[in-house]
Order: structure tokens, then C-alpha cells, then sequence
């Protein structure tokens, strides 16, 4: 219980604090990773700190901290299950022990090199060691209630356990500790206690360290910093514990081909770099996309002007340029759009109705509000002769043409590599948010492009999602510059592209393509990555969370009443998971933005 508490104090101090590595030189990998030596075998999940005494030390010190404790998400994570049934097992814990478990406990025991490591999630079975002199340990609070413990040996070694009982007298644990050659171990049992004594005198097959060195020597560039983690995923995956307190529950899909991991954070004055290493099971499958060199990813990024709040680059991804374009321009149609022509007409007043019938059938703007206020003379977009009569059933969903015209254009041109960008806007006054969105692909060396089927393209796909029946506007493209755009926009809905050099750019509006334009013609470099990429993102968090803010606070229904409300009120009032939830912990990480590249 006592380091289940501690991993979570640990992994907040993980995403929010910044300071310098040692700059000490590369050790041999096994040494790097030598407290996994001391593990027993079998831990679902490994994590060390190169110094976390002085991560302690930092993060008790930080701003961010209190940030953090008076942010609404910590609020809501003290109502939470997990939260109050951790809380509950630590107060059994600290009664039969005899200590306070918590954030200075912890400070007070760390020395340098630090490690725990988690075998049980339910039962909280696990090992903590961590590096630090004799006198320092024998001066603890921990070991000053030694007497109150009963002294045992293994190895010639002793050690103290106490029986507690927790989770309402349903579950029975123990605490125990000890002093070995230079390391303090705490386990949650007395099994693991005697194992991690018998690897310190005789490390060998029994211990974790030659799984988690098998992962690193295969994980290329690996070198531990200042927090390394190792996970048995495939373990994870089938852990109930796992399955439900995971926030992405997708231990069945993204998850589930992945064998293990790997995962280190170093730290720096310019931020933090989190790099992953992933084995993938035997047999499954691989989608390899290729990759864009980091020259070609660099001048992809220089299109994006410094108001791009997303940008990402897909590397050889040409079966998804087309509908990132019809992304950029219209949106996606949602999958479950169509409805079949059985739904029930209730909008139609008769004896029986009243306003209060019609305004339920709209509490949920659902497939029924489209079926209703589709016009039935609007354009139908179908593969194939358009004179053909179709045979469909009415409940399938229209082919989208507009993604498969668009990839003929590119077809022939596209190298593959294109990047997407969005940035968002909220006008003083306005109760509404704006985006901007826009794709810039890169064309193979002497292609050109079909100007005519693009432009065609785009026009008749306004026409059928935006224009009314029985209405003819004229949508004429004309030139801005460089920029050719659609004169006419509907419902703010605009289409622009330009052609710089080897890069076919669309947007949708002419300003953002303007923009885009004036972007690559600057001299200052843009953000670049290491080396060969098969995707490269950059998000600008600080820059898009005013608008997120604004966008949340009227999707929850927030007033400047709730906004003010202060922390005493939280039990009061509902915290709501994105404008409250979310917004606090962007704001108490102060992280200002996140690049990513995956590479394989």
C-alpha cells in the first residue's frame, strides 16, 4: 500500500518537473538497470529513477505541485474510487506500522539510484529499494519502529514484517523491511522480501533484470535517465485491474499486439523527452507506412505558421491524403449518418402533439435530426454512372466520391508524404469557435497537377453537402496571388489551394492558405525531427488552450458563476471532466508543447 501511494506521487512529479541531467557518461546496460537485480521475477510493471532523492527534493520544492493539489482535476480524482480505496488501505497500513505514509515519508528514505516494482495491482504487491547509507536508513523513522516488528532472517540477513489487515479485515498483507548492502527494501510481502534478499547476495535467473535488459538490448538508442520504466504488457492486457482503470480501454485493440515495453524520461532546462521502445507479439501484424526523411518532415513543418495549434506529418501515406483533404475542406461525413426510412415521423403537429413532443425528438441531435432535414432534390453522391439506377437499400450509406475523385488527382503526383494543421480562433464577443484547417502534400519530383478535376472536384462536393435545393449559386474559383479560392463561401465554408514548388497546399479558407504560403518562405528553421519519421506531430498546448477554455466552458454549460466558484465549492458543484477536469491539469503542468515521432 505504502509504494502503490508513492508510484503515483512519483509519476506526477514524472510529468511536471524539468531539470538538468548529471551529464554523467553511458554505463553498460545491465549496470544502468542494476536494481532490477534485485526484483524478483514475475512484476507486471518496473520503475526506477536514477536519483530520486533529489526528484523529491524538487518536486516538493515545485510551484507545480501546488498547482497540481488545487487544480479541479485533483479534486475530482479525490472523489474517485481508486482514490478513496487507496486512501483506505493507507490509513490500515499507517495504523498497524506505526508511520505516516506520504509525499515526505517518501523524501525522507530516498537516496540516489531508486526502484519499485509492482507484481499484484489488486493486492498491492510490490518491491521498492533505493540506494542510500546505512546511517541515513538506520536513522529513518522506519527503522526507529523497529522494535514494534518482528525480526526475521534470510540469508543471514534480517529483516521486519508486521501483518496488516486492510479492505475491511477481506484482505490480510504485510509490510516489511530491510537494510542489504547498501540498499533499503520494502515489500508488501514477506515472500518477496526473502527473494529480493536471496538476489542481493546472489543475483542470477531468479531476478527481473535479464527481462528488462532483454527489452533494452533490443530497443534501439536506449540509455536510462532520469526515470525508466519496463511494463509486461501483455500481462497488462489481461489484468482486470488494468481493464477497468485504464482510460482508454484499449488493451483489446491498440494494446493487445504489444509484448512488452519499454520507457524512458529524461529531463533537461528545454523540457522533457519521453522515448518508447515496444517488442510486438509474435504474429501480429505489421503496417508499416515507410518513413520521411527528416530534410523532407523539416520543410513540411516550415509550412506551418506559428499559429498551427496541431500539426502532423504522415510519411507515405497516400490512400490518406485524399481524405485528409475532404477533412480539411468539409469534414467528415460520420459513419452512422444514414438512417434507415423507418424512423418514425414525429415532427408533425396533429391533435395529439405539442411543443413539448417535438422539442424531445431533438434533445439528441442524432441520425434522426439528419434524416429530417435532408432535402430530398439535394445532389445524391454515388460511385459509378450517375444516370444508373441504383439498387441500394436505403438504410447503406452513400459511397463518398469526392475521397475517390480527389485520390485520382493524386494518384499519379503525390510522393505520399503530407502533413496536416489546424488552428482554432475564438472572436471577443462571439459565441462561437472557428477552425482553420488545411493539408500540404508533397509531389514526386517533375509531377503536375490536374488543376481542372481537382477544382471540379471540390465544387460539386460543396454543392452536395451545403447547397439548398432549388438554389444555383455560382461557385467560381478566382486568384488571390498564389492563391486560387472559391469566390462564393457557404455557411463560412470556403476551399483554397496553391501550388508552391514541389507541394500542392489546400485550406480551407485562402487566408490560412496565405498564410501557409508566407510561413514557407521564412529563413527561421522550423521544428525538425531527429532522423527518419513515419509520423511527426507538434501540439502547441499553450497557444490552443485559451480556445479550448472558451470551446469546453459553453459545451459544459459553464457561467462566470461556476468559473469563480472557488475549491471549497467543489464538493458542491459538479466538476465537469473536460472545461474543469482537463483544462486544471494543463494548466497546473505548464507544459507549453508536445512534439512526437514514431518510428519503427
Amino acid at each position: 500500500m505504502q509504494n502503490k501511494r508513492l508510484i503515483l506521487l512519483i509519476m506526477v512529479a514524472m510529468t511536471a518537473l524539468v531539470f538538468r541531467s548529471d551529464g554523467q557518461q553511458p554505463q553498460p546496460v545491465a549496470d544502468q538497470l542494476r536494481l532490477a537485480g534485485v526484483m524478483p521475477k514475475g512484476a507486471i510493471v518496473y520503475v526506477q529513477a536514477s536519483d530520486l532523492g533529489s526528484l523529491m527534493k524538487t518536486w516538493l520544492a515545485s510551484p507545480v505541485r501546488s498547482q497540481f493539489y488545487d487544480s479541479a482535476s485533483f479534486a475530482a480524482f479525490e472523489k474517485s474510487r481508486i482514490y478513496l480505496k487507496l486512501q483506505d488501505r493507507k490509513k490500515d497500513f499507517e495504523t498497524a506500522i506505526g508511520v505516516g505514509i506520504d509525499e515526505s515519508r517518501l523524501a525522507e528514505l530516498a537516496g540516489r539510484a531508486s526502484a519499485v516494482s509492482i507484481y499484484d495491482i489488486g493486492k498491492i504487491e510490490l518491491v521498492f529499494v533505493t540506494e542510500v547509507s546505512r546511517a541515513r536508513a538506520v536513522a529513518s523513522t522506519l527503522f526507529k519502529q523497529a522494535p514494534q516488528f518482528q525480526e526475521r532472517s534470510a540469508d543471514g540477513i534480517s529483516y521486519y514484517v508486521r501483518d496488516v489487515s486492510t479492505d475491511g479485515g477481506r484482505l490480510n498483507e504485510q509490510f516489511c523491511f530491510s537494510y542489504v548492502e547498501g540498499k533499503l527494501i520494502v515489500t508488501t510481502t514477506e515472500g518477496l522480501m526473502i527473494r529480493a534478499i536471496g538476489n542481493v547476495k546472489s543475483p542470477g535467473a531468479e531476478s527481473l533484470l535479464s527481462d528488462v535488459v532483454a527489452s533494452a538490448g533490443s530497443s534501439n538508442g536506449f540509455a536510462a535517465h532520469e526515470v525508466t520504466m519496463w511494463l509486461d504488457q501483455a500481462r497488462l492486457n489481461h489484468n482486470r485491474y488494468f481493464d477497468n482503470y485504464w482510460i482508454h480501454h484499449n488493451a483489446t485493440g491498440a494494446l493487445a499486439n504489444i509484448e512488452s515495453g519499454l520507457i524512458d524520461l529524461r529531463f533537461s532546462r528545454e523540457g522533457m523527452t519521453e522515448q518508447r521502445w515496444f517488442k510486438m507479439a509474435d504474429g501480429a501484424s505489421q503496417s508499416e507506412a515507410g518513413s520521411v526523411s527528416a530534410d523532407d518532415a523539416g520543410t513540411l513543418m516550415k509550412f506551418a505558421p506559428a499559429n498551427s495549434q496541431l500539426v502532423e506529418i504522415h510519411a507515405n501515406a497516400s490512400a490518406g491524403a485524399a481524405s485528409a483533404i475532404e477533412q480539411a475542406l468539409f469534414g467528415k461525413l460520420p459513419d452512422q449518418s444514414w438512417s434507415p426510412a423507418e424512423i418514425p415521423d414525429r415532427t408533425r403537429t396533429s391533435a395529439k402533439d405539442d411543443d413539448n413532443t417535438r422539442a424531445q425528438r431533438y434533445s439528441r441531435l442524432d441520425s434522426r435530426f439528419d434524416v429530417d432535414v435532408d432535402d430530398e432534390q439535394a445532389p445524391k453522391r454515388q460511385s459509378g454512372d450517375e444516370s444508373h439506377t441504383s439498387t441500394k437499400k436505403v438504410s447503406e450509406p452513400p459511397v463518398n466520391e469526392f475521397v475517390k475523385r480527389a485520390g485520382s488527382v493524386l494518384a499519379n503526383s503525390a510522393s505520399g508524404n503530407y502533413c496536416e494543421m489546424v488552428r482554432s480562433r475564438a472572436e471577443a464577443g462571439k459565441p462561437f469557435v472557428s477552425f482553420d484547417r488545411a493539408v500540404v502534400i508533397q509531389f514526386k519530383p517533375g509531377a503536375a497537377l490536374d488543376r481542372d478535376t481537382l477544382e471540379r472536384a471540390i465544387t460539386d462536393e460543396l454543392h452536395a453537402r451545403f447547397v439548398v435545393a432549388g438554389t444555383d449559386p455560382k461557385l467560381v474559383w478566382q486568384d488571390d496571388g498564389a492563391v486560387r479560392f472559391v469566390a462564393q463561401t457557404l455557411l463560412q465554408q470556403g476551399a483554397a489551394y496553391s501550388v508552391s514548388g514541389s507541394y500542392l497546399v489546400l485550406a480551407s479558407s485562402k487566408e490560412f492558405a496565405s498564410d501557409i504560403l508566407r510561413a514557407a518562405k521564412t529563413t527561421s528553421p522550423g521544428a525538425k525531427a531527429d532522423g527518419p519519421v513515419a509520423f511527426y506531430a507538434l501540439v502547441r498546448v499553450a497557444a490552443a488552450k485559451p480556445v479550448f477554455d472558451t470551446l469546453m466552458s459553453k459545451l459544459d454549460g459553464r457561467t462566470p458563476q461556476t468559473k469563480s466558484a472557488r475549491k471549497d465549492d467543489e464538493e458542491e458543484r459538479e466538476i465537469k471532466f473536460f472545461s474543469d477536469n482537463v483544462s486544471s491539469l494543463i494548466a497546473a503542468t505548464a507544459i507549453a508543447e508536445i512534439r512526437l515521432s514514431r518510428q519503427s
